[in-house]
């Protein structure tokens, strides 16, 4: 590794998660590509999920939350954005990580998992980023490394994490390390792996035979006579709801100058051009020498420099940075972030061909010279007074929104009427009580859109409870159910066009598989299927060698298919397979198998992979059973706020 790659990584963040099996840590570079929504100070304390006898608060879910954010964007180059990620379900996928992990620790407790604060130590002196040549790095440099993380961690903390990090690979292991898996297993799974054929296939869609086909009444009327609980209408509900219209309340607002112009100097960051360097050090290592002499040494290059020595011939005689040495000294681009603070500090403050005076790092002496420098131009006022105040518009609107929706939910929950609770005090707050239609699951809802959370929660809702605040397209809503709709099946006029177009359906999948049946006994005793089957003017979709889990030209991925297509032999034509409204026929032109000496070669991998994936799959069901005697309660209003 070069002393480039050290530094980055020592300016770097400390992630972890949970998965469903464990927790990892690890030093991972992550330029600060967003910067955190200011939250106020309550509300990163607010507890935004309870598990057990632990709580996650709004503070703690954002920091992972943000890295996340963070992790994704530097992979993407940027094209990630938070809206993106909740669209994803990251943010959900995240909290529900956290709650795993604090169950896992929780069942950790109670089977008497511990760990030592000696244990603790043996990790982290053994992390890479804590060495320097095979050794642990010293108090002082570990503890810096910690300050420079984003965000900046204590020891305390970071030793706690370790903590989790050991209770929890203990309670996998202690539950799991019984788990084995037999050679005839490893065998097949060989097989199932690196198995490949070459195949093709011809579809005969029920689709391409509708043409011509027609639907007597007696046939729709048959049809609905054997499937009419197909055409069942499910059960539909009526809501009462009182919405807190987050637009409306931005559009109420206009922001003063004076907080326009306090946003914008506050966060003249976000306006700003990022600053690029590309920068070029000599280092001069101070481990073991004299650090007087290192420095005199080190101002006798900058001199040297200065009077117009060539700064990369410099660095080929004196740096002692094996991995840019060579090429000069040459560190490449700079982003903010990436180097030690004395170092970045230094480099940033230079002109362009400016040469530094010496610079001292936890590394040893850098001179340093910057080869380029551009950006760091920031917009006016004038030019981001819009989106400053749309902004300012939108962050009152959910503010305003949340404070609301906690008012009225405490209000509603303490009420022995929470129906009549909700329309007091929305009364109160200048808001109206709305009634929708009827709607099924799935069905837009009259007044508040498609809005799943909605949905989900009026379908299990007792009538004359509130469940709220839910959030919707428009803001937090409060529901309660005004009506219910059973279950019904309509009759044959209501559902006539539905019914008529399924028996053309099916008579049309018939005729295709009719024509299937009748291509197959003709292809299977050709002598070259793709001529016999062109010279019957099939479209054959032809694949190169693929293994299990590979798509099959004209299918895509099949479970059927797949299974029939690797059961053929070299040169073998399926009857045919049925997928949905298709019926497929195979023909496997190559197959090519796996081989023994592969196999020896891969065994212990392919057997550790595999114990790996049951014991995850093992302990992801056993928390399953863990977390129902753990009570979980997820603040939804909280977190809505929390990702925004």
């Amino acid at each position: 590794m070069t002393m480039l790659d050290r530094m980055r990584r020592h300016k770097g963040w400390l992630k972890w998660s949970l998965g469903l099996v464990c927790l990892v840590f690890i030093f991972l570079y992550v330029p600060p590509l967003v910067q955190p929504t200011p939250v106020g100070t309550g509300a990163m304390t607010d507890v935004l999920a309870q598990v057990g006898n632990q709580e996650i608060t709004v503070g703690e879910f954002r920091t992972v939350y943000l890295q996340q954010l963070q992790n994704y964007q530097a992979q993407s180059g940027g094209g990630i954005t938070a809206e993106i990620l909740q669209s994803m379900g990251i943010d959900r996928q995240i909290l529900q990580q956290m709650i795993d992990e604090y169950a896992a620790l929780q069942e950790a407790e109670r089977l008497g998992v511990t760990v030592t604060d000696a244990e603790v130590r043996e990790r982290i002196v053994s992390f890479p980023a804590f060495q320097q040549n095979g050794q642990f790095i010293g108090e002082q440099a570990y503890i810096q490394m910690l300050r420079v993380q984003q965000p900046p961690m204590t020891p305390t903390d970071f030793e706690e994490n370790i903590r989790r990090s050991l209770m929890l690979e203990r309670l996998q292991a202690l539950v799991t390390d019984w788990i084995t898996v037999t050679d005839e297993d490893l065998q097949q799974e060989h097989v199932r792996r690196n198995e490949k054929i070459r195949v093709s296939a011809i579809s005969f869609r029920a689709d391409d035979f509708r043409e011509g086909v027609e639907a007597s009444d007696e046939d729709v009327a048959a049809l609905y006579a054997q499937s009419a609980a197909d055409y069942t209408v499910p059960e539909k509900r009526r809501l009462r709801f009182v919405l807190i219209d987050v637009p409306a309340l931005k559009d109420a607002f206009t922001p003063s100058d004076l907080d326009v112009q306090s946003y914008y100097d506050n966060n003249l960051d976000r306006y700003t051009e990022p600053m690029t360097l590309r920068a070029s050090h000599i280092l001069l290592r101070t481990e073991g020498k004299d650090q007087a002499e290192v420095q005199a040494q080190a101002e006798a290059i900058v001199a040297e420099a200065r009077d117009g020595a060539d700064f990369a011939e410099l660095a080929q005689q004196y740096s002692e940075d094996e991995g840019t040495k060579e090429v000069g000294g040459d560190l490449g681009p700079i982003s903010p972030g990436q180097m030690v603070p004395e170092f970045e500090g230094a480099a940033y403050a230079l002109e362009q061909d400016e040469i530094s005076d010496p610079v001292t790092s936890m590394f040893g002496v850098h001179v340093i010279k910057a080869t380029e420098k551009t950006g760091g131009t920031s917009q006016t006022l004038a030019e981001v007074r819009e989106s400053v105040v749309d902004l300012l518009k939108q962050e009152s609107a959910d503010a305003r929104a949340s404070a609301l929706a906690q008012a009225m939910s405490a209000e509603i929950t303490a009420s022995a009427d929470p129906v009549a609770a909700m329309d007091a005090a929305a009364i109160r707050r200048g808001l109206e009580a709305q009634e929708s239609g009827f709607a099924a699951p799935g069905e837009p809802i009259l007044g508040l859109g498609f809005s799943s959370d909605v949905t989900a929660q009026a379908f299990q809702l007792p009538q004359g409870q509130v469940a709220g605040p839910i959030q919707t397209p428009t803001g937090p809503a409060f529901v309660t159910v005004v009506g219910i709709q059973a279950p019904t099946v309509p009759p044959l006029e209501e559902v006539e066009a539905r019914v008529r177009d399924d028996v053309i359906r099916r008579k049309a999948f018939t005729t295709a598989q009719e024509r299937a049946a009748e291509m197959a006994t003709l292809l299977k005793t050709a002598d070259d299927f793709t001529e016999a089957a062109e010279a019957e003017e099939l479209e054959v979709g032809a694949s190169d060698l693929i293994a299990r889990g590979g798509a099959v030209p004209g299918v895509g991925l099949n479970a059927a298919v797949e299974a029939m297509a690797f059961s053929l032999s070299d040169g073998e034509t399926s009857d045919p397979v049925l997928t949905g409204n298709s019926a497929v026929i195979l023909h496997v032109h190559e197959r090519q198998e796996a081989t023994e000496s592969d196999f020896q070669t891969m065994r212990e991998t392919l057997r550790s992979e595999m114990i790996s994936e049951q014991q995850g799959r093992f302990f992801a069901a056993y928390m399953e059973n863990a977390k129902t005697r753990i009570i979980i309660d997820v603040d939804m209003a909280a977190f809505a706020q929390a990702v925004v």
